[in-house]
């Protein structure tokens, strides 16, 4: 019998490793934000006039969601000083990888373990996440 994964994606900003985790709580609420977890295309999408509203919300819901027991939550202004233009396409990809991470059940996919080079990259490395 093997051990359930926890299924939260390390990603590191800052010089802060933070831990984004789409569990049923997340999909429930982007659901009812949203319309379903399928929606993630047209919330980046930059015709969308709530993108950086939404991604600010996404992201720090993930972000609570994959704390352990006992840590403070962070709120949608401190997240937001954590992206910049620099590093929101990171950002937007670390989401896409957690979703799969999350779903595989914490299990890293050929797609997390190699870039584009093919060389591995370290856990928690947004080159490792997944390119649009």
């Amino acid at each position: 019998m093997s051990a359930i994964k926890d299924g939260r994606y390390p990603i590191e900003l800052n010089g802060k490793t933070y831990h984004l985790l789409f569990d049923l709580n997340a999909l429930d609420a982007v659901q009812d934000r949203f319309g379903g977890y399928d929606k993630l295309d047209e919330i980046f999408n930059t015709d969308n006039p709530n993108m950086v509203k939404d991604l600010k919300w996404l992201f720090t819901l993930l972000i609570n969601e994959g704390m352990s027991e006992g840590e403070t939550e962070v709120t949608e202004q401190q997240v937001g000083k954590l992206i910049h233009v620099g590093n929101l396409t990171d950002v937007q990809n670390a989401i896409y990888a957690s979703f799969a991470y999350g779903a595989g059940g914490g299990e890293k996919t050929e797609d997390d373990e190699t870039d584009e080079d093919g060389d591995e990259d370290d856990e928690g490395n947004l080159a490792s996440a997944p390119q649009n």
